[in-house]
């Protein structure tokens, strides 16, 4: 279980030694242990020459003896030198990578966090309330109300069945929809209590579109303003799916920010304003330390030049170092050194995939100033 007390502790985690963070996706639905086995010893050769190599024999020792596989994403961090050792097993799938820096790579947790972290899930109809609450897709809590039985009186002689004050609506329905309304006011009052227990952060509906909508609208302000979607569903769904169902619009969520995202800095860069797009000026922004959140397409990457002295990075091949006068060293991958140099300042990163303006720039940021 992760939560985010774990990720106050990464973040705030400092070491002069190089800490090797490592992702893996192990979802069993996608491929099987051997193929993932491969997948993490060819991402290890990565780090080969900057990971300390304890630190490389510890991920695959735990990997080969320790790990049960249960889970659908692994995340390791190790500083051997330091002591410093943490492993999470998550119930939702993670981008395989492996970084290596000075500090714990979080970021990837941290948008996991923010996207699927403590959010709370209620199935309703006329009469029944089903809560869950869910982080990072690990069911953590679940509870139930049951109101009054919703049934229509029987027409007929000695019946309630006849119609109202002249002309009004029959006994039985005007007893049906109040029965109902009675109901669903009493299981908004148990979500609300149910929140106030395990303070979701997002909260999402489940049932026919008629009661959904008069549930939705019963709610109260604070509650109402958490609903981030719905979903059609019955009694009857089971906890795997209801899970499966509201990951799908937690992921559908996250799409839209991050589109956003992608445009945000695409417009601030167009517009000479507080965004780069194109490795050589995002270079310059990290060495200047102006960037807040780093922007990159997943399968970026290009070679470059780091200077052996000040740690300055570039894309072109220069004798010295501008800044310090040091030498150059030919460095495989510019990109990820970038992440990295944005991590170590305490940068955001987000990394962004299948999407054209990200793949047609490569990398981009927003500014801080």
């Amino acid at each position: 279980m992760f939560n985010r007390e774990d990720l106050r502790e990464l973040a705030g985690y400092r070491v002069d030694a190089p800490v090797l963070s490592v992702y893996l996706n192990v979802d069993p639905t996608n491929r099987s242990r051997d193929e993932y086995r491969l997948e993490l010893r060819q991402l290890l050769k990565q780090a080969d020459g900057v990971a300390a190599r304890e630190d490389v024999e510890a991920v695959e020792a735990f990997f080969d003896h320790e790990y049960d596989w249960s889970g659908r994403g692994a995340v390791v961090f190790s500083c051997q030198s330091d002591d410093f050792w943490r492993t999470y097993s998550l119930a939702i799938p993670v981008s395989s990578g492996v970084t290596v820096a000075h500090r714990p790579y979080i970021s990837p947790l941290a948008e996991l966090v923010d996207a699927y972290g403590r959010y709370a899930v209620a199935v309703v109809d006329r009469r029944q309330l089903r809560s869950f609450f869910f982080n990072l897709g690990e069911l953590r809590a679940a509870e139930e109300f049951v109101g009054e039985d919703v049934r229509k009186l029987k027409r007929g002689r000695g019946s309630s069945g006849g119609h109202g004050r002249r002309g009004g609506a029959p006994i039985s329905s005007q007893h049906e929809v109040e029965v109902v309304r009675r109901n669903i006011r009493e299981a908004v009052d148990e979500l609300e209590r149910f929140c106030q227990r395990y303070e979701p952060e997002r909260l999402i509906i489940a049932g026919g579109d008629r009661t959904v909508a008069q549930f939705k609208d019963a709610l109260p302000k604070h509650l109402q303003d958490k609903v981030i979607g719905s979903f059609s569903a019955d009694m009857n769904a089971t906890e795997p799916e209801i899970r499966e169902r509201s990951l799908e619009i937690l992921r559908e969520v996250e799409e839209e920010r991050k589109e956003s995202l992608v445009q945000a800095v695409f417009t601030a860069a167009a517009k000479g304003e507080n965004g780069v797009i194109r490795l050589a000026d995002t270079l310059g922004a990290a060495h200047e330390g102006r960037i807040q959140t780093l922007v990159i397409d997943r399968d970026y990457h290009e070679p470059g030049y780091q200077c052996k002295n000040c740690a300055y990075i570039t894309d072109h091949a220069l004798e010295k170092c501008p800044f310090c006068g040091g030498d150059f060293m030919e460095i495989p991958d510019a990109a990820e050194a970038l992440v990295t140099k944005v991590i170590e300042e305490g940068g955001e990163v987000e990394v962004v995939e299948d999407h054209p303006k990200a793949e047609q720039f490569g990398v981009g940021a927003l500014l801080r100033y």
